[in-house]
């Protein structure tokens, strides 16, 4: 999905729209919509939530990997 020319095809929609009612409820709609960064996903999602928790109970326990930045951008 192309993100930007989905919100251009929604704006051109809400543009030719006329009737008062549907303007009201679609303001409505985006006015109650919370945008989530990405730690809101992560913690709504109970499985990324529990892989979190491993990985943060894995640090505590010393099971970690080091490496360089250098190592992450082979290519």
């Amino acid at each position: 999905m192309n993100i930007q020319a989905e919100k251009i095809e929604s704006i051109k929609l809400i543009a030719d729209i006329d009737s008062e009612s549907v303007l009201k409820k679609i303001k409505s709609i985006l006015k109650s919509e919370r945008k989530m960064d990405e730690t809101d996903r992560i913690l709504a999602n109970p499985a990324m939530v529990k892989r979190l928790e491993e990985s943060r109970q894995q640090l505590k326990d010393g099971k970690v990997v080091t490496m360089s930045v250098d190592d992450l951008f082979v290519g």
